[in-house]
């Protein structure tokens, strides 16, 4: 299986250098990192750039995370992958092989999924339940980008993100809906947690500019 990962950065080094060590150390399975800087001013750029990731690109402004997103998968698909993950640098995991199993899932359920999200001030609910082979799978409208993990063949049929939305745009949601009436699976592996680090009320606490200044970029509240 060949995975790939993509992120998208803006600033908050202290969290992408925390989450992605996490991720190298539970996801379980080899990986290729693909990381996109959006014009961070505080020594992410420089600490990239020292790391070894598949792929790093350094923008000199905010194109938004459709257009981020869309350019990672440009640089990404090409090269053959098996799933793709977009993958948060504020997404912290927690249990051992998080990745691996997500993504074998996905393959066995040719499925758009994630490990439940913790720490969310307003949790989406499920609209129904499903297995995949032994897995309780709680099914949604759509998964939140903090962790997303589709079947590469959603995006090798062409499809991307529409660059006309605000810079925070309805990515996730987009895809999903894409997927279900393609007749795939949406939804939220039950048991795997993963959380939205220091939870959304204490990003907003530690990092009040950076969220009013997604707020006034179009950022829905999570």
């Amino acid at each position: 299986m060949k995975v790939a990962v993509l992120s998208l950065t803006r600033d908050r080094l202290d969290y992408t250098q925390f989450c992605f060590e996490v991720l190298n150390d539970l996801a379980g399975c080899p990986f290729d990192h693909y990381v996109l800087d959006q014009a961070s001013e505080d020594g992410s750029r420089d600490w990239l750039l020292t790391q070894q990731f598949a792929h790093v690109s350094l923008f000199n402004e905010n194109v938004g995370i459709n257009r981020g997103v869309n350019y990672l998968l440009d640089q990404a698909v090409p090269k053959g992958y098996d799933v793709i993950v977009k993958f948060d640098n504020d997404c912290e995991l927690v249990q051992q092989d998080t990745l691996r199993r997500i993504c074998e899932l996905v393959v066995e359920g040719n499925a758009i999924l994630s490990p439940r999200i913790m720490g969310l001030n307003h949790p989406p609910q499920p609209i129904g339940a499903t297995f995949i082979g032994n897995e309780h799978v709680h099914l949604m409208t759509h998964v939140g980008g903090i962790f997303l993990a589709a079947p590469a063949k959603l995006y090798e049929s062409g499809y991307r993100h529409r660059e006309d939305a605000p810079l925070h745009g309805s990515d996730d949601g987009d895809v999903c809906i894409h997927w279900r009436r393609e007749g795939g699976i949406v939804g939220y592996v039950a048991s795997m947690e993963a959380y939205h680090f220091e939870t959304t009320s204490g990003q907003w606490e530690r990092y009040p500019e950076y969220f009013q200044r997604t707020l006034d970029e179009g950022k829905p509240r999570l």
